[in-house]
Order: C-alpha cells, then sequence, then structure tokens
C-alpha cells in the first residue's frame, strides 16, 4: 500500500474563511465528519488528530486530519496557495509546472521521464501498473522503444487529459484500461462527491460544482490545474491536479483534485479548512483516494492499515509544512 501514499502529500486546497465569516463552529464541523469529542483540544496542544471518513466505495482509502498551525487563516491559505508550499517541502518532488490556457508543449517542458518511467511506458500493457485508456496504450506502442518518442507520446496524453478536463469535468476523464476490464476514475469522482455532500457541510452549490465542473463556477474563482512529477517509497509517479478556490455563501472554499494519476493509485479528492483558532488557525484536512489496492477480499483492513499509514506519513509532511510556514 505504500505506492499510493503520495497522493495525499501535494495537497494545495483549501478552505480559507475570514474572521466571522464561518457559518459553522469548528467542534459541530469536526462532529460531522467523525472526529473524536476531544479533537479540538488536543489539536490546540499541539497534536495530530486523525480519524477514518465514511466511506465511497470498496476502494475508496480516505482519512482526516486535524491541527494546529500557529498563523493567522488568511496568512496560512495565502502561503499555502500562491507559494505551493507542500509541493516544495515533500522530497519526493521532482518537477512541477502549470498549465494555461488550452495548453501547450511547452508547459510540460520540464517533465523529463525518469529511467524507471521510460522502460514501463515502453512497455505498458492494459492492466493496473500504469493508468492509460486503450487509446494511449496504443499510441505509446507505436512509439516503439525510442525514449524521444515515447516522452513525446506522455506529453501528447497529459496535455490530451488537461484539455478534456477542462473542457468537460468529469465526463472528459478517461477510463483506465485493465487486463479485460477497465477502472472508471471519473465514477470514483462522484462516488466520492456523494459521500461528501452528505455531510452537508458545506453550501450545496459546492457540492454541485464537484459534480458538473467546469458548469457553476463562480465570478471570483481561482482554478488553477498544474502537473505533478514525484517520487514516492520507489515509484515515479505524474499526477494531473486541479487547485479550485471560490466563493459560496460568503465562504471561500477550495478543492484539490488529482484528475489523472500515471500509477500506483486512481484519483484523489482533498478538501482542507482553515478555521480561526486560539494560537492560529485550527486546519482540517479531509483526503479521498480511490486505489484498487484496498478492493476486493480483506478490503476493509486493508483500509483501515493503509488508513493509518498515511496519517502517519501525512503528519511528517505536514510538520515540515507548518515549520515551513512559520518562517
Amino acid at each position: 500500500m505504500r505506492r499510493f501514499v503520495r497522493c495525499a502529500v501535494t495537497v494545495v486546497a483549501m478552505l480559507a474563511v475570514a474572521a466571522g465569516a464561518w457559518a459553522i463552529d469548528a467542534k459541530t464541523a469536526l462532529d460531522k465528519l467523525g472526529f473524536p469529542a476531544d479533537t479540538v483540544s488536543q489539536a490546540l496542544a499541539g497534536e495530530f488528530v486523525e480519524t477514518a471518513l465514511p466511506t465511497a466505495s470498496e476502494r475508496d482509502l480516505n482519512v482526516g486530519v486535524a491541527f494546529l498551525v500557529k498563523q493567522p487563516p488568511e496568512t496560512l491559505a495565502r502561503t499555502v496557495r500562491e507559494q505551493m508550499l507542500l509541493e516544495r517541502v515533500d522530497p519526493g518532488t521532482i518537477a512541477y509546472g502549470k498549465f494555461a490556457g488550452d495548453g501547450t508543449a511547452a508547459q510540460l517542458a520540464g517533465l523529463k521521464l525518469t529511467q524507471a518511467q521510460q522502460k514501463a511506458y515502453a512497455n505498458a500493457t492494459p492492466g493496473d501498473a500504469l493508468n492509460l485508456s486503450s487509446e494511449e496504450l496504443a499510441a505509446l506502442n507505436a512509439a516503439g522503444k525510442d525514449a524521444a518518442a515515447i516522452q513525446d507520446r506522455v506529453h501528447e496524453l497529459l496535455l490530451a487529459r488537461y484539455r478534456a478536463y477542462r473542457a468537460k469535468g468529469l465526463a472528459g476523464i478517461a477510463p483506465y484500461a485493465r487486463d479485460g476490464a477497465s477502472a472508471d476514475p471519473a465514477a470514483d469522482l462522484a462516488a466520492v462527491n456523494a459521500t461528501v455532500r452528505k455531510t452537508a457541510l458545506l453550501p450545496p452549490a459546492f457540492y454541485d460544482l464537484l459534480d458538473h465542473y467546469p458548469k457553476g463556477i463562480p465570478a471570483d474563482a481561482t482554478d488553477t490545474l498544474y502537473w505533478s512529477q514525484f517520487t514516492a517509497h520507489g515509484e515515479d509517479t505524474i499526477a494531473l491536479i486541479q487547485s479550485l478556490h471560490a466563493t459560496f455563501d460568503g465562504i471561500l472554499i477550495g478543492v484539490q483534485r488529482q484528475y489523472y494519476v500515471s500509477t500506483g493509485y486512481n484519483i484523489e479528492q482533498a478538501i482542507t479548512g482553515f478555521l480561526p483558532a486560539e494560537g492560529g488557525t485550527l486546519v482540517i484536512y479531509t483526503n479521498h483516494t480511490s486505489t484498487d489496492q484496498v478492493a476486493g477480499f480483506g478490503g476493509s483492513a486493508k483500509r483501515g492499515i493503509g488508513r493509518k499509514f498515511m496519517a502517519g506519513e501525512l503528519e511528517k509532511l505536514f510538520k515540515k509544512a507548518r515549520a515551513a510556514a512559520a518562517q
């Protein structure tokens, strides 16, 4: 299960709330998400508190984490968003870059396949070793073993997936070819959305946007789409990521989605709340990751083990980020 933990540590998503604007108090929010009753006092004492979230499907590995950062919400939110803080402090990061407009090949110039990735793509077949559609597999196979051609095909497929998601949202996400079957990352995201909607924690228009993006984007939205290349426990991975922030009912809400991931897991969606608290900001982080590795026989036990491991890795990363934010 170590392969998919890196999904949770590229988070740039946030829910930044001006003091007095939050429509629900911290304890109520934590109760709705299933955190322990004494989470606020533990977090204010400097502890990291984690909990399991409602499960969206047999592939859903999820975790909620709460902790304190000694900065006001507005300052912390701006630091995380503008400086891509967690990307910078994560030692697994290889490269990352932003898309703009309809996207260009030049915007992917910094993404150079590692030797391990070159080998994997050169030998790509249907299965869970690489997440690729049937059409993408055909294009890669046509490139043969030529390293430059393979890198060009990978850039092309990433650009095509970016454009399709930007234009159609969930409907633009191509399925992953498996041996004799397929995996549907869009359906996994829809299942996660249905689960988080049931908490009724945030305005309905926000949940509607999760389902129908790009329809319904508020006028003040900041919609950042970028790519990230990273190593997690020996696995070199590429993810296409969305970080969207917009105002709903007077609350600035953000979500991060990894709507394409090359290997290790299928998709990821995270929402983070930055709430005013005594001594700084109470951070409430929630993550749902879809992975085939926790499905099937023994899935409940696998999810329990995976969640504990994910929470531990997140705590390490968030401690680095907290220290960096204080500088």
